[in-house]
């Protein structure tokens, strides 16, 4: 589903939220803040030094700190530091407090909430509108967003968050496909042509035959991770479609329910067909983001749905193992070979977890400016490359990470978090792939870098296939004007979500398992349209034709 957005190599990048707050007279008021009457500028020039201030910000990663050289740097720059608000045990206990919040009124001065969330926040009252603030105190956001700067605002003409712009042109370096196959297979295969579900079934055949253990343990043709990278993600992948969660939109922009389409049938089928042979993983309907890695550590996984922000960590374990063999292949793979393939789908804006000022902010401006800091080219290189001559140097006039200054960062898995590489101000980066206006590369992971971090298996399984990295596989770039998971949620779609869900959960299984499938799908396919199809539909058709109409408006269709 959603969760595209990721992690990379897991030396360099991990996707998080940060969170901070301002000191107060009481320790848990969250409202408080260090009073400032002096303005910064926040002009590509460096800014006057500005009298210090400190905002609360909520944050769901524990790791996240503002004692680190970056955040300093910001704070020497700007004047502005935060104090974060862990919410630690999950997504439903963070959405359980920002119900209590919003219920109290008592929420930090700053809030960084996904997009549904702060759809209540709006509705409620309790968040600014930016607009008048940023046209005052952010001329680089304005620049930056360019003749996107409209996609920010909601129906209403407002605006009530910020993230990033993606501004990159190429595919990202470090992007992959999510089908994952291990090297080995493809070694004793030949190094085959694998382009569709049933290729790929072919080659793991044929592998389990030959290979029914490895160490000792049985082997395990497919496997996947939740329900949501087990039945719905593949589909969308196999069918060359752009990750919109669990909806399709077709050609004419229509919305429709993913979970009941011709291509989920398709890729149940083929569940159904693996699970048949013996060849699907007995555990897959219990495994959880927690339980799959270790068992994908063991390397007796031989292919899988995975995003790369999952896979790196349990292959980085077969990788420290001496399994070289076993790492894997991203291969994007469809139904058949009629399927167009669009899955490499961006998005000029990358709305996720944004940042919010709610109604207790009382210096908002002072926010404005610091986001509009991150905005300049020095704010980009700084939060996304580090310090020069510590997290990078110059070579030939261009931004570089040594192979010293690379063995440093991967000795410490926590070098991220304890530099300020890791914190929630990088989600305004303006992404991999993307150039500052000195010609070089926003952030550190060029092709250049990724070749260089692959070690020689890899090396020797990308140039079987003619390639350099993995995101050679990939098709063309394409823009969409958002991933309809990126929109606030309609109103009343929540209750008519987890109805669909419930029944979604309680029948996968028994469509994978089935030995009537075709009777059985027609089963699934009424209950889920008697649990609320056509009205889920009919909510964010509407909400995607807004979407689509500032979109046009903006590129001038």
């Amino acid at each position: 589903m959603k969760r595209k957005l990721g992690l990379f190599m897991s030396v360099l990048l991990i996707v998080l939220l940060i969170v901070g707050c301002s000191k107060s007279e009481k320790e848990d008021d969250l409202t408080g803040t260090t009073e400032t009457n002096t303005p910064v500028s926040t002009t590509d020039d460096k800014p006057s030094t500005p009298e210090a201030i400190t905002f609360k910000i909520n944050t769901t990663d524990p790791q996240a700190r503002w004692d680190t050289p970056i955040s300093k740097k910001l704070t020497e720059t700007t004047g502005v530091s935060f104090e974060y608000i862990p919410i630690i045990g999950g997504s439903d206990v963070a959405q359980q407090k920002y119900d209590l919040w919003l219920a109290s009124g008592d929420y930090p001065e700053v809030l960084s909430l996904q997009p549904r969330v702060l759809g209540k926040y709006r509705d409620a009252g309790a968040l600014m509108p930016l607009e008048d603030l940023i046209e005052q105190y952010g001329p680089n956001i304005k620049k930056k967003f360019g003749k996107f700067y409209n996609l920010l605002k909601d129906a209403d003409g407002h605006i009530y968050s910020l993230y990033n712009v993606q501004t990159a042109t190429e595919t990202p370096a470090n992007s992959q496909a999510n089908f994952a196959i291990q090297y080995e297979v493809l070694k004793e295969a030949g190094y085959p042509e694998i382009k569709t579900l049933d290729q790929l079934y072919d080659v793991l055949f044929e592998y389990y035959k030959k290979h029914p253990t490895i160490d000792g343990q049985p082997t395990i043709p497919f496997s996947g991770i939740g329900s949501n990278f087990v039945y719905n993600n593949p589909t969308l992948s196999a069918g060359g479609q752009p990750d919109h969660g669990n909806f399709i939109i077709d050609s004419e922009n229509q919305v429709h329910l993913n979970l009941v389409s011709d291509n989920s049938k398709k890729y149940y089928q083929f569940l159904n067909k693996l699970y048949a042979e013996g060849l699907l993983d007995k555990e897959i309907f219990t495994l959880t983001y927690d339980t799959a890695p270790s068992k994908i550590a063991q390397g007796r996984i031989l292919a899988g749905y995975y995003p790369e922000w999952f896979l790196s960590a349990p292959e980085s374990s077969i990788k420290s193992s001496g399994n070289l063999n076993r790492q894997y292949a991203k291969l994007p793979i469809l139904f058949d070979a009629n399927v167009e393939d669009h899955s490499n789908a961006f998005t000029p804006t990358w709305s996720n977890n944004n940042w919010a000022i709610s109604k207790n902010n009382k210096h908002p401006e002072r926010v404005i400016q610091f986001i509009d800091y991150l905005f300049t080219d020095e704010g980009q290189k700084l939060i996304s490359w580090g310090i020069e001559g510590v997290d990078y140097e110059i070579k030939d006039g261009k931004r570089f990470r040594s192979d010293e200054i690379i063995q440093k960062m991967a000795a410490d898995s926590d070098y991220n978090w304890k530099q300020g590489l890791g914190n929630n101000y990088n989600r305004f980066s303006f992404g991999h792939g993307a150039k500052l206006d000195d010609g070089d590369y926003a952030t550190p992971l060029t092709k250049e870098y990724m070749i260089r971090g692959y070690d020689d298996v890899t090396k020797e399984v990308l140039a079987a296939y003619k390639k350099d990295t993995w995101a050679d596989f990939l098709p063309p770039l394409e823009y969409v004007p958002s991933f309809l998971w990126q929109i606030a949620e309609p109103e009343g779609a929540a209750a008519l979500s987890k109805r669909i869900q419930q029944v979604w959960d309680r029948e996968s299984p028994k469509l994978v398992m089935s030995k009537n499938f075709d009777k059985d799908w027609e089963k699934y396919k009424k209950l889920i349209e008697s649990s609320g199809q056509k009205e889920l539909e009919e909510m964010y058709n509407k909400a995607w034709k807004v979407v689509v109409d500032e979109y046009n408006k903006a590129m001038g269709q």
